[in-house]
């Protein structure tokens, strides 16, 4: 069951590029933290996504949110005289100048960008980033997802996102996580954890409706074709190779994606707690941040895989840092 306010009909959603016809939505379901782990389990291997709610204290997240935010803001990113915690921005600044790491690679960046954007990349150093990531309430709940995993741990290459309203190039385009983790067996899990409330208007992720068939196929497609080109293993394993499209996305409009795969997209009301878990295959995107308030969305992507098994162990090498090439 899905818990919200909001009408999909008069939300008006858009994606990095183009519109979302209220016909091409749904709304993602989503499972209190009691729920029995069976129930929970089906749900995840049946629709390859999860959403969980109050997986972590509400208090324990804004914490983090408000740290964040703390630590960016001498670079001018929040509303004068707003509270961290808030995460408001500063609607006067250019967003360009504001873009996040993972983002920085599709436009020229300013000056004022490449300075700001080292401020961002502390961030997975920080003894609280690692604290908050590595929390036993997500940990805890991979366990009860994935029963047959003997030790889960958490990757080392943790990402922080931020989504500014109204700065549609930070909306991350039409992906599966697989392409990104190419370097072993489709076997890790991802934790999207919003750091703070996150209605649909503010620019969350959406998943397409019953795609980890596609995102399987699509990744065969691209396996075959590597191999028809005479790619290097590392070539073909690459997320940016020359089969890819830019920063490893198969569009940057999800509307023109749905109708193309006659799916719809699922839409989620996320709030400070939550954790969205969701296989390699599940195909998923962003949409634009159109907060009325002016907040930031904040997020973390997170991986999990069992370390007695096979998985991608660049992702564990060290945390998240520029030109690492994932």
């Amino acid at each position: 069951m899905t818990i919200t306010q909001y009408s999909l009909e008069d939300l008006h959603l858009t994606g990095a590029v183009g519109d979302l016809d209220p016909a091409q939505t749904a709304w993602l379901p989503s499972f209190p933290a009691s729920t029995p782990d069976d129930v929970l389990q089906k749900e995840l291997e049946t629709k390859g996504v999860v959403h969980i709610r109050g997986v972590m204290p509400r208090e324990f997240v804004l914490a983090a949110r408000a740290k964040f935010f703390t630590h960016l803001a001498p670079t001018g990113l929040l509303k004068e005289g707003s509270a961290p915690v808030d995460g408001l921005w500063r609607s006067e600044a250019d967003a360009n100048d504001y873009v996040g790491p993972a983002s920085a690679g599709l436009i020229q960046l300013s000056d004022v960008a490449e300075h700001n954007l080292q401020r961002q990349w502390e961030v997975p150093r920080l003894p609280w980033s690692s604290e908050f990531c590595g929390n036993e309430y997500i940990r805890r709940t991979v366990s009860r997802l994935q029963p047959s995993w003997k030790d889960p741990f958490i990757l080392k290459r943790q990402i922080w996102r931020t989504n500014i309203p109204h700065a549609r190039t930070h909306s991350i385009g039409v992906h599966y996580d697989h392409v990104f983790l190419r370097g072993g067996p489709p076997t890790a899990l991802t934790a999207w954890v919003p750091v703070g409330d996150c209605t649909p208007q503010q620019g969350g992720l959406i998943y397409l409706e019953d795609s980890v068939p596609l995102g399987a196929a699509l990744e065969d497609s691209f396996a075959e074709r590597a191999r028809t080109a005479g790619f290097t293993e590392d070539e073909a394993r690459n997320a940016f190779n020359a089969h890819m499209g830019p920063n490893g996305v198969l569009s940057s409009d999800p509307g023109e994606f749905a109708r193309t795969h006659g799916r719809r997209w699922l839409v989620g009301d996320y709030a400070a707690g939550d954790v969205v878990f969701h296989s390699p295959f599940m195909v998923h995107a962003a949409s634009e941040n159109v907060d009325p308030g002016g907040r930031i969305r904040l997020s973390c992507d997170l991986r999990y895989a069992d370390r007695e098994g096979r998985y991608d162990a660049r992702w564990d090498g060290d945390v998240y840092k520029p030109d690492d090439g994932l």
